[in-house]
């Protein structure tokens, strides 16, 4: 029997209702608080933060084995946040070391190739220093800063051929600070050729050399600064830049008026740093220590990306009426405070998929399979989190061809796949470890129960319905995944939604429209656009 009339107008009647409610109720607690509160809307573009991975390997042969390394340390300039070590059977302790942190990793009867692994964030800034004009040298400093002046090991500061390259360089017996360490840097830039030279260079071999790498021409720097007395100091550190590299750098700080005013000889930065320079250790050190007498290699990993800004996330943190006070619940259970963006994206990955599947007319695996993996991807990267995925679906759903040949009930068959599943997994981020491919690794992250539902559904779609529609609905779902990662990757959205919470109600009005879509699909209208096109004729 047919409903009343009354019955469909009184439910189009509350339909438009709600939708209006998801619409205005977020539009006016935004205007409020914008308006009012006066929320940082500029603060909310991300900023560049870098994801540094530390990886060392070792090879034991029953030996007590030791390996070190200085960690990055939070300063005015840079911002280091999200450390996390793994180093499996090797024993961690950080250690102060002057103004420097170093981190000592121990294990006895070591085996085997072992490895360390040590990741952290880091958002450094971009600075740079003006130099009073006729600023005099100092006669005099207090003793702290003694170690800055006097000579050391490879800072040959009192040596006759330093002191009269200085000489023809400098040649005022009363320079002012600009003037002497604008002609040093220019002289060792200019004048010295640059060579990559992995081995250690003193300053005076980088002197008669007349050609040096970063720390040659850092510790000329330091001699000829000190030689004027100008506290020097070296600096050594990382240029990041996305990708894999084992080379670090260094340049050199000078005091002046108050401040430790970088020079990168090397790189042509007079008084200022760049924002994609990591400090990791102040003084002549070296930066990696191990036992003798072993195989020992290391390598960084860096990936470059956009966080929200701190200055952000601690104003939103203060006001009750957005998600960023979470943060604090979320630390207290010791769960990241990436899951809660993770959570707040979801629902963004969902309305891509429904667009996806209702707009468009794609068929995927799953309802919202594409916007869980693209979530999971996150951490592996897109292309890695699709590779991941299509060899889980493709080695699990041959599995699962052999257990229908073997005709076994459906609940053991599902647990088999789940340890299939599993397995696959395992040894997936075991051997991406072992090749470095860490992001790889991160696939262990992807959620185990629906991959294994996938699997079965991919072997079913392909017995039932041929492997050529299987494949089909393979690469479809990789480009809706593909949608809703690029969705639920944008920080700005992110930023936006973390300050506006109630955003999300405006999801839940568009998924309201598209619940009464009636529309024709893009596909649809693709595949019958000449008979449209010909009854439009």
């Amino acid at each position: 029997m047919a409903q009343p009339k009354s019955s469909f107008e009184f439910r189009a009647t509350a339909l438009s209702a709600l939708l209006a409610l998801m619409i205005l109720l977020p539009a006016g607690m935004i205007t409020y608080k914008l308006q009012v509160l006066g929320y940082p809307l500029s603060d909310l573009i991300p900023t560049v933060s870098y994801h540094v991975d530390v990886g060392m390997q070792v090879d034991g042969h029953g030996n007590n084995i030791r390996l070190r390394t200085y960690l990055p340390a939070t300063d005015s300039r840079q911002t280091v946040s999200e450390e996390q070590n793994g180093s499996g059977l090797f024993s961690l302790a950080v250690q102060p070391d002057g103004d420097n942190r170093i981190a000592v990793w121990t294990a006895e009867n070591v085996t085997g190739t072992q490895s360390v692994r040590y990741s952290y964030s880091v958002q450094p800034t971009h600075v740079r220093y003006v130099i009073p004009e006729g600023l005099p040298i100092p006669a005099s400093y207090p003793p702290a800063f003694d170690p800055y002046l006097q000579e050391e090991e490879g800072v040959q500061v009192s040596n006759p051929q330093i002191r009269e390259r200085l000489r023809q360089i400098v040649p005022e017996e009363n320079p002012t600070v600009g003037e002497a360490l604008i002609r040093i840097h220019r002289h060792l830039q200019d004048d010295f050729a640059n060579r990559n030279f992995s081995g250690y260079t003193d300053a005076l071999t980088a002197l008669k050399l007349g050609e040096a790498s970063c720390n040659g021409k850092s510790r000329l720097f330091v001699a000829m600064a000190r030689q004027l007395n100008l506290p020097a100091r070296l600096v050594g550190g990382l240029i990041l830049t996305s990708g894999s590299k084992r080379t670090s750098h260094q340049w050199v700080e000078v005091y002046i008026n108050g401040h430790w005013v970088p020079f990168d000889t090397l790189n042509d930065h007079l008084a200022e740093l760049p924002a994609n320079y990591l400090t990791l250790y102040k003084g002549d050190k070296v930066l990696f220590g191990h036992t003798a007498d072993v195989n020992f290699d290391y390598f960084f990993k860096i990936k470059k990306r956009l966080v929200p800004q701190a200055s952000a996330e601690r104003a939103l943190s203060e006001s009750s009426l957005n998600a960023a006070n979470l943060y604090t619940v979320f630390d207290r259970i010791g769960i990241s405070q990436n899951l809660l963006k993770i959570m707040l994206m979801i629902p963004f990955g969902a309305l891509v998929v429904v667009i996806f599947r209702n707009v468009i007319g794609l068929e995927t695996f799953g309802t919202f399979l594409p916007a869980l993996i693209a979530a999971a991807a996150r951490e592996t990267g897109l292309w890695w989190g699709m590779f991941a995925f299509v060899v889980i679906i493709l080695v699990s759903s041959l599995v699962r061809r052999v257990l229908d040949w073997m005709q076994l009930l459906h609940s053991p068959k599902m647990a088999i796949m789940l340890t299939v599943v599993v397995c696959v997994m395992l040894m997936m981020t075991v051997g991406s470890v072992h090749l470095g491919l860490l992001d790889l690794a991160h696939a262990s992250l992807f959620p185990i129960a629906i991959l294994a539902i996938t699997a079965e559904r991919f072997a079913l779609i392909e017995v039932e319905q041929g492997t050529q529609k299987a494949f089909r609905i393979m690469f479809t779902t990789l480009i809706v995944i593909a949608a809703c990662y690029v969705v639920m990757d944008s920080l700005f959205l992110q930023s936006m939604t973390l300050a506006f919470p109630e955003v999300l109600l405006l999801v839940i009005a568009l998924n309201l429209w598209l619940g009464k879509w009636i529309g024709m699909r893009v596909t649809e209208f693709v595949r019958f656009r000449r008979l449209i096109f010909k009854e439009q004729a």
